[in-house]
């Protein structure tokens, strides 16, 4: 995180100004190339004349943006500022100023807006991710329940190391080879994607292309990066294991990522592992219990003994 060499406050990388007090951000607060995206949407907000002790610091923050603009004179002059919705700390900032009054309004993409299309579809996640320790692994997923090729795990399509999910849009054929149903994960990734559409990371024409990428059909015995999905079936009386679909190996499916950022995931454990390490753990817990249960029946014994001991001079 960059420091604002005017007011001391934090930046994300990648904002132009500072979202405390509006100062552009410059060298001098150690910045670095800011994020350019095309299909980034445009945040206008206008406000009137009021006498809210907020009006002069929404003021103080707009004179030091080169998108402020004042028209019109006395009660009917207007104040209008233009960011890229990436500005998002410093939006909300200036709208919690603002955003109360009759004179405010906010709009976004050209359609109004309220605060809530500034902290959900999306933008509230690219807050998030601005603030993660690695941005692009955060929108790749970071575990691997969350482990996607899109590029953004809020389209809650994740490619699972079990398989399942939209990797069951398909079906086999009678050679074995599994046959994806691009036109129904391409229907749900185009809902998914208008749900979020306002994160400015979120590339539709990436998502696409990574579904082209992806194979048409795949046959696991073949394909070192697929495993084929079985279910343990009865068949002619005998249990037997039966390819129900197909589950990625998930440290060799970033290969369909789009771009040259490649995720890597942090698989769970193995249950077989839980199971040894909780063995183990058992067995130390034994080994440090047995003595102690000695040592109480020891003390016991003295005790008694003790006891006849006074009873019988007694």
């Amino acid at each position: 995180m960059l420091v604002c060499d005017k007011c001391g406050a934090g930046i994300n990388e990648g904002a132009k100004f500072c979202s405390q007090c509006g100062d552009p951000v410059t060298e001098a607060d150690r910045v670095m190339s800011p994020i350019q995206q095309d299909h980034t949407a445009n945040v206008e907000i206008t406000f009137g004349q009021s006498s809210s002790s907020n009006f002069d610091k929404a003021i103080q923050i707009c004179k030091n943006l080169p998108s402020y603009v004042v028209s019109g004179e006395g009660k009917q002059t207007k104040y209008k500022i233009s960011l890229p919705i990436t500005e998002v700390d410093l939006l909300i900032n200036l709208y919690d100023l603002v955003g109360s009054w009759k004179s405010s309004q906010m709009l976004i993409a050209g359609q109004p807006a309220s605060k809530k299309d500034l902290t959900y579809h999306g933008v509230g996640c690219y807050r998030n991710r601005q603030k993660a320790y690695k941005p692009d692994q955060y929108c790749f997923g970071e575990r691997d329940y969350e482990a996607n090729i899109w590029g953004c795990k809020k389209l809650n399509m994740p490619i699972s190391q079990w398989g399942g999910g939209w990797l069951d849009y398909g079906k086999f054929d009678n050679s074995g080879k599994w046959h994806f149903d691009k036109n129904r994960i391409k229907h749900d990734l185009e809902i998914a994607i208008n749900d979020y559409g306002l994160c400015p990371v979120l590339n539709r024409q990436s998502v696409f292309e990574t579904l082209e990428k992806l194979p048409d059909s795949i046959n696991p015995k073949k394909d070192p990066k697929w495993d084929y999905r079985t279910s343990y079936e009865k068949v002619k009386g005998e249990y037997q294991d039966i390819a129900v679909g197909i589950k990625p190996i998930i440290q060799k499916i970033n290969g369909y990522v789009i771009g040259s950022y490649r995720p890597t995931w942090h698989l769970e454990e193995d249950s077989n592992d839980l199971n040894e390490i909780t063995s183990t753990k058992e067995k130390k817990r034994t080994k440090i219990t047995k003595p102690k249960k000695k040592s109480k029946i020891i003390w016991w014994v003295i005790g008694l003994l003790i006891l006849f001991y006074f009873l019988g001079k007694s």
